[in-house]
């Protein structure tokens, strides 16, 4: 299922995909390819292109770190991982995205600049998780782009989304037994240089979260019919 290469999509450019994704992380050794990872070893091969990138990428292609290919592999998701090589993001990539998933506000910001009409389609994994938590209804159907044009597959999911900006009440940040406020609920932290165990975990709840986005955005694109529904 997976290409040499997070830079590399599920299947060679120029041919037809319905899903176009792409995870943005700072470096692209860490956050971004373990979330591309995960939801390459779950998506259908012929209809997703999966990639990742970053914000910052030093010089030098440089492979996943040690510890998230283990995650990778931990989780089922490992095939290829040692193959990643970082890539960093560009205005074309994000043109021809239909949805842009960030680490954190920051990616997401910084892709805002870079093209402003993709702020629509970019979201941090948690606050696609979060403003997808609802179960979607007539969004499926009546989700528009930007231009007025309908939506479909995963552009339509990303303006469904988009849709709810401003309706959603953010999550609460928690703050931690000495009253100083924790990180922004919806950042994943860069514990890259941070003790091992913190890395790991950190990196394990990414999996978590990639795996629930890829359910979320599963269960949009295949809405329940309503036989189910009344059951």
């Amino acid at each position: 299922m997976l290409e040499s290469g997070s830079a590399v999509p599920t299947r060679h450019r120029g041919e037809h995909v319905a899903h176009r994704l792409i995870f943005v992380c700072e470096a692209n050794i860490c956050r971004s390819p373990l979330m591309a990872q995960v939801l390459r070893a779950s998506a259908e091969e012929q209809l997703w292109d999966i990639t990742s990138a970053g914000i910052r990428v030093g010089p030098g292609d440089r492979p996943m770190c040690e510890a998230a290919v283990e995650v990778a592999r931990a989780v089922g998701a490992g095939a290829g991982a040692d193959d990643h090589r970082s890539s960093a993001v560009d205005a074309d990539r994000i043109r021809t995205a239909d949805l842009i998933l960030t680490a954190s506000r920051a990616e997401r910001s910084f892709i805002s600049q870079l093209v402003p009409q993709a702020r629509s389609k970019a979201f941090t994994l948690r606050e696609a998780l979060h403003l997808g938590a609802a179960v979607f209804g007539e969004e499926n159907a009546s989700a528009l782009l930007d231009d007025g044009r309908a939506a479909d597959g995963l552009a339509a999911y990303a303006a469904a989304l988009h849709g709810r900006r401003g309706f959603v009440a953010p999550p609460k940040t928690r703050r931690t037994l000495l009253g100083r406020r924790r990180s922004n609920p919806f950042d994943i932290p860069d514990a890259h240089h941070d003790a091992a165990r913190a890395h790991r975990a950190m990196l394990e709840r990414t999996a978590l979260e990639a795996s629930a986005l890829y359910r979320q955005v599963s269960a949009f694109l295949v809405p329940p019919t309503p036989d189910l529904l009344s059951r």
